[in-house]
């Protein structure tokens, strides 16, 4: 028969306390903060620094450099190029009828009034007359691209007469230019009618399309005819003038 008086603990009952012990320090453990238990140490009466304190960061220390010159070296001149700056040539002052006093920047491109120079009919000069009423005497090239081919002004310039009725020339622009300080004008006839790209009083661009091909005026087909003249007013071989200038 059992002693009274003394408390037998069964193996069950030791598993439950046991478990109770355990639950309480984890309740311990997540209900204060991870700060309020973090514990600074003493190491030789000095604290230790808190885990959480951030690292210090690390200095490099470059060792300083000497640049060393021997005492026989010398520096060595350079020489400068020279150079010399010229100022561009004055622009040319025309008098055009309309328009005043024109000023014509000397253009340094030349180029052909059509894409396709090769093929031409009549040159300057004598020739047999190729209609009733056509002169004898030609004043100008006839260029013969093609119906309906680009005309352009063969250099830079102003233009100084774009009109549908310029009489046995048709339509028919003339641009005036400033060639190495030279007044030179420039007269493309019997393009189409409808085609006028510029204007009278326009700039230009050598290369600049003013027309199109056209066999307008007195023409016997589609062609460029292309007068070249100076400021005498006298025409000369714009054949001859282009091909000593590109070739």
């Amino acid at each position: 028969m059992p002693l009274r008086g003394r408390l037998r603990l069964r193996p069950r009952d030791g598993l439950a306390a046991l478990a109770m012990t355990f639950a309480g320090g984890m309740l311990f453990v997540t209900s204060v903060p991870a700060l309020a238990i973090t514990a600074t140490a003493e190491r030789a009466g000095n604290p230790v620094a808190d885990v959480y304190a951030p690292a210090a960061a690390d200095v490099i220390v470059a060792a300083p450099q000497h640049l060393e010159v021997s005492e026989k070296a010398a520096p060595e001149e350079v020489e400068t190029g020279g150079y010399a700056v010229e100022a561009a040539p004055p622009p040319l002052q025309s008098s055009v009828a309309g328009l005043g006093s024109v000023s014509l920047l000397q253009s340094d491109l030349v180029v052909w009034p059509v894409v396709d120079p090769s093929r031409t009919s009549s040159g300057f000069g004598p020739r047999s007359a190729p209609c009733s009423g056509c002169s004898t005497y030609h004043d100008g090239v006839d260029f013969t691209p093609g119906n309906g081919s680009p005309v352009m002004s063969i250099a830079d310039g102003v233009v100084v007469l774009a009109t549908e009725n310029g009489g046995g020339l048709g339509v028919n622009v003339e641009v005036q230019h400033n060639i190495d300080g030279e007044l030179v004008t420039s007269s493309y006839a019997h393009m189409q009618y409808g085609s006028l790209a510029v204007s009278v009083g326009q700039q230009v661009t050598a290369g600049q399309q003013l027309g199109l091909v056209g066999t307008t005026g007195q023409s016997t087909g589609p062609h460029l005819h292309l007068e070249m003249f100076g400021a005498d007013g006298v025409r000369f071989d714009g054949m001859a003038w282009l091909h000593a200038r590109l070739g």
